[in-house]
C-alpha cells in the first residue's frame, strides 16, 4: 500500500483541466446530495403536517 503512495518529492502536479474536472465532479456530487436531502425532508414534512413544502433554504 505504501508503494502506491507518492512521496512529496515524486508528486505529479495537477493540470488546470484536472483541477476543473475535480471541481465539477465535487459540485455534481454536492448537488445530488442536496436533492436527495430535500426529497427526504419533503417526505418527512408532508408525513408530519400533511402539507407540501414549496422551498428550502440551503446554507
Amino acid at each position: 500500500m505504501e508503494q502506491n503512495q507518492l512521496s512529496q518529492n515524486e508528486r505529479i502536479p495537477l493540470t488546470k483541466e484536472e483541477i476543473w474536472r475535480r471541481m465539477r465532479e465535487h459540485k455534481r456530487k454536492k448537488q445530488e446530495l442536496l436533492e436527495q436531502m430535500q426529497q427526504e425532508m419533503r417526505a418527512r414534512i408532508k408525513e408530519r403536517t400533511g402539507e407540501d413544502v414549496t422551498s428550502f433554504e440551503v446554507w
